[in-house]
Formats: structure tokens, sequence, C-alpha cells
């Protein structure tokens, strides 16, 4: 798919599924949606080819998150993953923006960028791109719930470890178990063992034959802090190890763990303050 005509794409899905969204409208500040575009190397190229492609995208993106158009761009290699398939895709750039009508840089950003080209460059940069990487499937998720480290930034916790989830039983209300969820990595992130935690909810393409449609993602620096979270630790325990028990066997009886999948972030567009 052309990344340009993702933009325009939004325009009309936002029609579709922002009037169902009442918890948009009951804290519109707090609401982000997230695009997963998902690449699959063509044969004979490798990450290092895409990577001028990819850092060229993160100029144009970061006009954007300047301009106050987009909450970031970021480009993450997959590490580990449980899918069966582990040659579906190689990596993955992910747009977060406070719309469901993603907006990209202003035709002023791309003329300070490229100058008079502007037109050109930019039908040079998409062949490249559908040459290198093409554009396998894309992804809407909608954050529900989510806590972050002050002046969170991916160059300080390189690594994301996400859990693609599905609820055991559809109609099961698990509020009040992710409020838990949330409140834990509150405790984790002030003791410096975690750099945010987010819960998102899949948007489209939703259906019974996608097997998850939740998803949890953990912000850390390495894998220990996933292994050995430091909850339980002598001194100011967050939990006892009997409370982390039945505090994961609730969630275990709640949520099926379809997926998980490491990545490490490349390359990200950074926000002033950050």
């Amino acid at each position: 798919m052309n990344r340009l005509l993702l933009y325009s794409l939004t325009a009309l899905f936002s029609l579709v599924f922002c009037p169902h969204s009442s918890s948009a409208q009951a804290k519109p500040a707090q609401k982000t949606y997230t695009f997963l575009i998902y690449h699959k190397l063509a044969p004979g190229y490798t990450i290092q080819d895409a990577l001028p492609i990819e850092r060229e995208w993160k100029t144009l993106n970061q006009a954007a998150v300047d301009e106050g158009n987009l909450e970031g761009w970021y480009m993450m290699v997959k590490q580990f993953s449980s899918n069966p398939n582990p040659a579906e895709y190689d990596y993955v750039t992910r747009i977060v923006g406070r719309d469901v009508n993603l907006k990209g840089a202003s035709p002023a950003a791309l003329t300070r960028i490229y100058g008079d080209s502007a037109k050109a460059r930019m039908a040079d940069l998409q062949k490249r791109d559908r040459t290198v990487a093409p554009v396998v499937k894309i992804e809407i998720w909608e954050t529900l719930d989510a806590a972050y480290a002050p002046g969170f930034a991916p160059g300080q916790t390189p690594l994301m470890v996400v859990d693609r989830i599905r609820r055991k039983d559809p109609v099961t209300d698990t509020e009040n178990l992710v409020s838990q969820m949330k409140r834990l990595s509150e405790e984790r992130i002030k003791r410096n063992t975690l750099a945010g935690w987010d819960f998102s909810a899949l948007i489209i393409p939703n259906g019974s034959e996608k097997g998850f449609d939740r998803s949890v993602a953990y912000y850390v620096g390495n894998l220990s802090a996933i292994a050995n979270p430091g909850l339980m630790e002598a001194a100011g325990a967050i939990m006892t190890p009997q409370a982390y028990k039945q505090f994961r066997n609730q969630i275990a009886q709640t949520f099926d763990v379809v997926r998980q999948e490491v990545y490490r972030f490349m390359e990200f567009t950074t926000k002033a303050g950050n």
C-alpha cells in the first residue's frame, strides 16, 4: 500500500468508528490511535537497505510531530516472535496520532525538506519503499489505557514486548483487571523496572479469524525486566509472592496470549520535552 494513501484512507476510517467510541468523548486528552504498518523485505534486500528509506520517512514524520499533527513515528525491528510464520514480515513502522484521521507533514514542511522538487522526491521515496520493503498488512489500534515514565523515549528503553491477547469470554468485563495491571505498572515505573505500559484494542481489521483483539505492551531496557519484574524485593515489595501468583492466575484465566513479540526501536521521532 502507498503510505501517503494511508493518510487519505484514515479520513474514511474515522467516519466508520469514531461515532462508536464513547470513551473518546470522555477522555479526549488521553486518546491515541496506533497504525502498525508491517513490512516484508523483498528478496535480496536486508534491513540495512531499508534503513535509509525509513530515515527519510522519519524526517517527514518528525516534521509532522513538530507541527503537532502526529504523536510519534517509530521503526521497530522484530527480535523474537511466537508467530508460526516467522517470515510473514521483517519489521514494523508505527504511527501514533490523536485521531484516526492521520495528518502528515504540511506542504510547507515538505517544501522546507525537499525544496521545489518535493513532488518528485516523494514519488521516488515511495518507489524505493515499495521495491525494498513493501507493506504486507496494516492494523489500527486504539489505546484504551497507558502509563509512561516522565520523559519516556525509545532511545532510553529500546525494547518493546507485546502480548497480543483475546478475552477467553468475549462478554467478560475486564475493566477492573486492566486497572490492576496499570497500577502495578505504575509502581514498577516508580521503581525504574519499567519505562512504559499500554493496553490497546484492535479496531481494523478485527474479525474472529484474527485470533486476538487486545494488546498489552511493556517498554523495557532489557529482557530481564520481563523475566524478573522486581515486584517482590524484600524491602518495600509491591506484592507478596502469593498475591503476585494469584494476580497472574487471574490474568491467565481472563486472557489468552495468542502471540508474543519483542521489537527493538531502530529509528524514531522525538517530541519537545522528551
